[in-house]
């Protein structure tokens, strides 16, 4: 007990993490103290010399002092357990400037948010957002080789790129690693001939602080070339307000961090990265001076340093490795414009992914070949998986921290507010499932020990799954066809009644139209959240008028006077009361009838025609906490209907400036509905 009691008062006011660091060495300097006196007595321990033991340390306010108590920072989980990738891209983005990088990232004083804001949030081990940047950047993987005309690692490629993108204007700066002795400096390079004393490829810690620099300096347009851990994190800053769902954090000042666009990433093959003062005290061991290599790559296991031409190997076992690293899945760069590395090319050449429509630009900075070794990197990529699978594997085994950063590689995951996780189905159209469909969300759902939530727009939801088994489950769903996603700022599942095919009043086949709307825009990229609903009648059993767009099925009546005899069956089905009898006739007024077909239906003599039918078309609507219904318009088909949503997104995305933040609706508001309908009309017409 007063064991205990003395551990509470020196550490009062610690985070949890630093509580139970110094409680444990507390803890174990007390009963070693109390053994070593009641040795010097010749006694057995007991509360009197544990007592003594405890005295002789001083009071608690004294030793407290010796433990200075950490800043109060949200990702000092991250930090402090390991995981930490040392990317350096939190630094870069404070707007207050409290942190600091050396060797691991660190508040330089306290932060009024205690870390709750960007830092946190573009944090590659926090989340991925792999997802929604993949589909917002239509992702692809093209291999070549290739090697450039300027001196460089492994063919110069990167020089000969940057080199090129920077005579043609299209970016006025690069953010590359230069080095003091071969230890890594995040630098600025403006021109060619300096770009010429970077391109020897570093294997140890480095950061992006260069970046910040260029801000400050005026820069507008920079590539960067990182590692693929850095170009996770740009990755999310590029794409902040959708993953994180708010603006730029101001800082005191009022404004955010200046940075630069960042038009190009550039990756760069990684298996690991070392801490530098231990790779030059290896290289002593090696009798080697660090100032003396010429050149550094790893293969096999082995890295391999380059002196006076000669060739020497040293295990890489024997070099520190970054803690982080054990917990990186990424070799290859995977969210890069275009990734570069030697692996899989010839002796001389890189070998070059390109994934997006940026990254092609490489096309015309120097000559490519196909014929890449992908077996080669794919190699790699497997290795960095099995030493991420075991790294996992221990820390469950031991109960340490896990951030669980990849549940967000996978379409519609979510972690709840007790720390496990649900994962999201995205709805069948119409809400139509086969029996074996519903049979394996069950099966799943029972092996996982998981609970099932069917959710207002027909998804299931499969709730309570461990971090530990999200990726095997969104897998194991995938493969059964189960496609999971419809979270986040996208197209979401589509709502819609069982129309003509299984109800009465049904005028259209409400599950032909989504499957067609469903293959055309599923997991589109919106803004916000973009929710679609299809009536098939004008019932609007599913709130179309209150949905971004929501689609209605119509039938206007005509009469037939040769066939009509006024019986009044029609009127009496009428809900609206738009008919009326007189003489032998009926007759429509069209300013109340709603074209729902029920007297069309009813009519004994099939007197009641149709004079017009199609679609009645909702846009910008929206629920909850402000109700907004939606302009209406007629179309008549559902091709019209597929052009005008896809209007419709392409003008939403031209002016929704708050991502996240700004529904259809919102949007529409602002610019004025006139304005935005115009401008889908041009889309539409071409």
């Amino acid at each position: 007990m007063y064991v205990n009691n003395y551990i509470s008062q020196v550490t009062k006011g610690m985070s949890p993490d630093q509580y139970k660091e110094v409680a444990e060495e507390l803890k174990t300097h007390i009963l070693d103290s109390a053994d070593a006196i009641a040795a010097e007595k010749n006694v057995e321990v007991d509360e009197n010399i544990i007592r003594e033991a405890i005295s002789r340390m001083g009071p608690a306010e004294k030793m407290a002092k010796m433990y200075p108590k950490k800043k109060s920072w949200k990702l000092n989980s991250i930090v402090d357990s390991d995981i930490c990738a040392k990317c350096g891209t939190c630094t870069v983005i404070c707007p207050n400037n409290i942190l600091s990088f050396e060797g691991k990232p660190e508040l330089t004083e306290e932060c009024l948010r205690n870390g709750h804001g960007m830092c946190f949030e573009v944090c590659p081990r926090v989340s991925s957002g792999k997802y929604q940047i993949k589909i917002r950047e239509n992702f692809k993987e093209d291999y070549y080789y290739g090697k450039g005309d300027l001196k460089g690692q492994d063919g110069g490629a990167v020089t000969a790129f940057l080199k090129h993108l920077l005579d043609i204007n299209k970016i006025d700066g690069a953010i590359v690693v230069g080095d003091e002795h071969w230890k890594p400096v995040s630098l600025i390079v403006q021109d060619a001939e300096d770009l010429l004393q970077t391109s020897k490829s570093k294997y140890s810690i480095s950061t992006l602080e260069a970046l910040k620099t260029a801000g400050e300096m005026g820069l507008q347009k920079v590539a960067v070339v990182a590692l693929p851990c850095q170009i996770n994190g740009l990755r999310k800053l590029q794409y902040f307000p959708y993953l994180a769902k708010h603006e730029e954090e101001l800082g005191k000042s009022g404004k955010p961090a200046k940075l630069p666009k960042i038009e190009y990433l550039i990756g760069l093959f990684c298996t690991e990265k070392f801490d530098y003062g231990n790779i030059k005290e290896i290289l002593k061991d090696n009798s080697i001076n660090i100032k003396d290599a010429e050149k550094f790559d790893v293969k096999m296991g082995k890295l391999l340093v380059y002196v006076n031409g000669e060739e020497k190997k040293i295990d890489l076992k024997k070099i520190e490795l970054c803690s982080g690293c054990n917990m990186c899945r990424d070799f290859d760069a995977e969210l890069a414009d275009v990734s570069i590395g030697s692996t899989g090319s010839p002796n001389g050449y890189s070998t070059i992914i390109i994934r997006t429509e940026k990254g092609e630009e490489i096309k015309n900075a120097l000559e490519l070949k196909e014929g890449v070794d992908v077996g080669a990197v794919e190699k790699l990529q497997s290795f960095k998986l099995k030493r991420f699978v075991r790294e996992l594997k221990r820390r469950k085994e031991n109960d340490e921290f896990v951030s669980f950063y990849w549940a967000s590689d996978y379409a519609g995951v979510s972690k709840r507010s007790d720390g496990t996780y649900f994962i999201r189905i995205r709805a069948k159209p119409a809400g139509w499932y086969d029996v074996d469909e519903v049979k394996e969300v069950l099966d799943i759902a029972e092996r996982y020990n998981a609970r099932i939530k069917l959710t207002n727009r027909g998804a299931y939801e499969i709730h309570d799954i461990s971090g530990f088994d999200v990726e095997e489950v969104a897998l194991e769903l995938n493969e059964k066809g189960l496609t999971t996603g419809s979270e986040g700022p996208l197209v979401r599942a589509i709502l819609a009644c069982p129309g003509k095919e299984n109800c009465g009043s049904g005028l259209i086949d409400t599950t032909e139209i989504c499957n067609i709307i469903e293959d055309k825009f599923k997991e589109k990229p919106t803004p916000y959240k973009f929710k679609i609903a299809i009536s098939g009648c004008p019932n609007k059993c599913m709130r179309p008028q209150i949905h971004d767009t929501g689609i209605v099925g119509i039938k206007f009546p005509k009469t037939n006077e040769d066939k009509c005899n006024g019986c009044g069956r029609c009127s009496e089905v009428c809900k609206v009361e738009a008919i009326n009898i007189r003489g032998e006739t009926s007759y429509t007024n069209y300013n109340i009838c709603i074209g729902c077909g029920k007297c069309q239906k009813a009519c004994p003599h099939e007197a009641r025609e149709v004079k017009e039918e199609g679609f009645m078309v909702y846009i910008g609507g929206k629920g909850g906490r402000e109700i907004v219904e939606g302009a209406s318009m007629k179309l008549k088909s559902v091709d019209e209907i597929t052009n005008f949503i896809d209007g419709v997104l392409t003008v939403y995305n031209r002016y929704a400036d708050k991502p996240q933040r700004e529904r259809l609706a919102g949007t529409m508001k602002r610019i004025g509905q006139t304005k935005f309908l115009d401008e889908v009309k041009k889309v539409v017409e071409g």
